[in-house]
């Protein structure tokens, strides 16, 4: 997998520093353990937060510092956790599957979130679209699985999108698999017609 859509870099530099909503830092997360190029933007901007740190000039410690870092090096050490090796999707913890249309679903994601906020899993069938609609505010996607087209053109599985609000698209599934994606969203999607209205809505998007 050799993704051709990336996050900006202010969009790393804010998942770096911690600094994005935690379900926004979930759907770039997806993205940059599948993209080499991204994985080494990281790095550097990681080695470039270590060095200011290090450039900061020194603070003054307790005179029982030393003893106490010598008392946590006498506590027992914690085994070390087994790294996850299930596939991204798997180790989502998800809401149960709402099918909004034949071959469409949506699950909510357990992540925290602003209120008015969304982060969800989405499932269009090969073949199939979504309902034209507008944002009312940002939304990140990755691709996990398939590819589909827009206005702003092909994203396959590992590609990453950012939308804001003046964006109006509807996606077309082009591969020959289910198309399956990661989002957050700023806000409700604005859907166009009242059939996308009602599903929607159903959908909770």
């Amino acid at each position: 997998m050799s993704p051709q859509h990336h996050p900006s870099n202010d969009v790393l530099t804010g998942y770096v520093a911690g600094a994005l909503e935690p379900g926004f830092g979930l759907v770039v997360a997806a993205h940059v353990e599948v993209c080499t190029h991204c994985r080494a933007g990281v790095g550097a901007f990681e080695a470039a937060s270590g060095a200011a740190l290090e450039a900061l000039p020194p603070e003054k410690v307790g005179d029982d510092a030393l003893s106490k870092v010598l008392e946590r090096l006498n506590d027992a050490p914690k085994p070390e956790a087994k790294p996850d090796t299930r596939p991204f999707v798997e180790r989502l913890s998800l809401k149960p599957k709402k099918w909004v249309a034949p071959g469409v679903w949506v699950a909510g994601v357990n992540t925290p979130h602003a209120p008015q906020n969304r982060v969800y899993l989405l499932s269009v069938a090969a073949g199939g679209l979504t309902a034209r609609h507008e944002h009312t505010g940002a939304e990140f996607c990755t691709v996990l699985s398939g590819a589909y087209r827009d206005e702003l053109g092909l994203f396959a599985a590992g590609d990453f999108a950012a939308a804001e609000s003046d964006l109006n698209h509807q996606p077309i599934v082009q591969s020959d698999e289910a198309c399956v994606c990661l989002f957050a969203t700023e806000g409700r999607l604005k859907p166009q017609g009242w059939l996308g209205r009602l599903a929607f809505a159903y959908a909770d998007v």
